[in-house]
C-alpha cells in the first residue's frame, strides 16, 4: 500500500511536470513560426481584379456600422458589397441605407433570404448572394470584422496565382469594455493565432478563418457550391478544408483584422467558447488532444502545488511561463499588433486555467447553444437540432 501510494503520489507530480515541459517545446515553436511568418515577403505585384464582397448581417452590435463602412471605403478599383438578411424588418437595413447615403460610389446590394430549414441558415444565404454576384473573385467575411483600407489589395494578391485556392487572415480582437471580452480578445490573440501561425508551419493552412474567406466562384463550384454544407456549424473551416481537399492551396495572408467583440457576460463567454471547443473537438478530433500543449501553466502550476518546494517544479514552472509569456508576444503583439496583449498579457495565466476547463468540458457532451437553439453536434463537425 506504501508503494502504491509513494507510486500515484509520483505520477500525479511527474505528469503534470512533464506536460508542462512539453508545452515549452510548443511555446517556442509558436515563437519560432510567428518570427518566420512575421519575417516572410508578401508578394509585391498588384492584383486588382473586380470583387464582390458578401455580408451575411442579423441584428446590429456595438460598432457595427464602422466595421461596414471600413469596407466601403477601401483603395480598390472595382468591387461590390452585397448584404445578406433573414428579416426583411431586420434593423441592420437601416445602417445599410446609411451606407449607401455616405458611400454614393459604392455598389451596393441587399438580398432577402428567409431562413432555410437547414441547421446553419448562413450558408443558404451565401449560397443565394454568390448567385447575385457579379464578380468572379469572391471575399466573405463577417459583420463584426473591421478593415483598413488597403484590405482588399493586401488579400486578392496571392490569388494571382491560378493554383490558390483561398486566402484567410488572422484578427485580433476589440474589447467592448468589459472584461469578459479582454479575456476574449487575449484568447484570440495570445492563443490562437498561435495555433494557427504553427499549423501554417508544420504543414499548411487546412482550413479557412470567418475573419476573411477570399476565394473564386471556380472553386466554390468543386466543391460542390455553399449549399452542400448548410448543416455545419464551422462554416469557415469546411470551406478552406473542402477547398484545400480539392487539391487547392490555402494561404495565409500577412493582413491582420479586427474583431469587434460584443458585450458578453462571462456566461455567455463560457458558452461560446464551449460551442467553439466542442465543433473543434468534432471537425478536427485528432489534433484537438494535441491542444493540452497549449496548457502549459496549469500542468505546470499543478505539479508545484503538488510539490511546492521541488527545486524541479519550480523550474520547470518558470520555465513554462517565460515561453508562454514570449509565445503570446511573439504571435499576439508582434504578428497581430494587439494592444490587448500588450496591456493584459499578465492576465493570460488566468485564461489558460479557464480555457483548460473548457477544454474539459467539450468531452462531457455534445450539445451547444447556437442563436439561442440547441444543437447536438455530429463527426465531421455537422449539427442537427437537438
Amino acid at each position: 500500500m506504501i508503494l502504491q501510494s509513494f507510486t500515484g503520489s509520483l505520477l500525479l507530480f511527474y505528469l503534470p511536470l512533464a506536460l508542462g515541459a512539453g508545452s515549452c517545446l510548443y511555446y517556442l515553436a509558436v515563437v519560432f513560426a510567428s518570427l518566420k511568418f512575421r519575417s516572410q515577403k508578401e508578394e509585391s505585384a498588384d492584383f486588382t481584379p473586380a470583387v464582390s464582397i458578401l455580408k451575411p448581417v442579423r441584428g446590429i452590435d456595438q460598432g457595427f456600422y464602422e466595421c461596414l463602412a471600413s469596407h466601403c471605403r477601401q483603395d480598390y478599383p472595382c468591387f461590390e458589397i452585397i448584404f445578406g438578411l433573414s428579416d426583411p424588418k431586420d434593423h441592420a437595413q437601416w445602417t445599410i441605407a446609411q451606407l449607401r447615403r455616405d458611400f454614393p460610389r459604392v455598389p451596393i446590394k441587399v438580398i432577402v433570404v428567409p431562413e432555410s430549414r437547414s441547421a446553419n441558415p448562413k450558408m443558404n444565404s451565401l449560397a443565394v448572394m454568390l448567385e447575385e454576384a457579379a464578380h468572379e473573385f469572391i471575399v466573405i467575411n463577417d459583420a463584426d470584422i473591421r478593415v483598413a483600407p488597403d484590405y482588399l489589395r493586401n488579400v486578392m494578391r496571392p490569388l494571382a496565382g491560378e493554383r490558390v485556392g483561398l486566402v484567410t487572415c488572422l484578427y485580433r480582437g476589440v474589447p467592448s469594455g468589459k472584461l469578459s471580452s479582454v479575456f476574449e480578445a487575449l484568447g484570440i490573440g495570445g492563443d490562437f493565432a498561435g495555433q494557427v501561425l504553427l499549423a501554417s508551419f508544420v504543414e499548411g493552412i487546412k482550413f479557412a478563418l470567418g475573419a476573411t474567406m477570399a476565394t473564386r466562384k471556380k472553386q466554390i463550384a468543386e466543391i460542390g457550391g455553399l449549399s452542400r454544407w448548410a448543416d455545419y456549424l464551422a462554416d469557415d473551416f469546411i470551406l478552406g478544408n473542402r477547398i484545400a481537399a480539392a487539391g487547392y492551396p490555402i494561404r495565409l495572408s500577412h493582413v491582420v483584422v479586427e474583431t469587434l467583440l460584443p458585450r458578453r457576460s462571462f456566461s455567455d463567454l463560457l458558452r461560446q467558447q464551449l460551442r467553439w471547443a466542442r465543433t473543434i473537438r468534432f471537425a478536427r478530433p485528432r489534433g484537438y488532444w494535441g491542444l493540452l500543449l497549449t496548457f502549459g501553466i496549469p500542468f505546470a502550476l499543478l505539479a508545484w502545488i503538488i510539490r511546492p518546494y521541488s527545486h524541479l517544479g519550480q523550474a520547470v514552472l518558470a520555465m513554462t511561463l517565460a515561453a508562454r509569456l514570449l509565445a503570446a508576444w511573439a504571435s499576439g503583439v508582434l504578428v497581430c499588433r494587439d494592444r490587448v496583449i500588450r496591456k493584459f498579457f499578465w492576465l493570460l495565466p488566468v485564461r489558460d486555467l479557464m480555457a483548460l476547463g473548457i477544454w474539459i468540458a467539450s468531452f462531457l457532451g455534445t450539445h451547444v447553444v447556437w442563436r439561442e437553439e440547441r444543437f447536438k453536434i455530429e463527426a465531421g463537425g455537422k449539427i442537427r437540432p437537438a
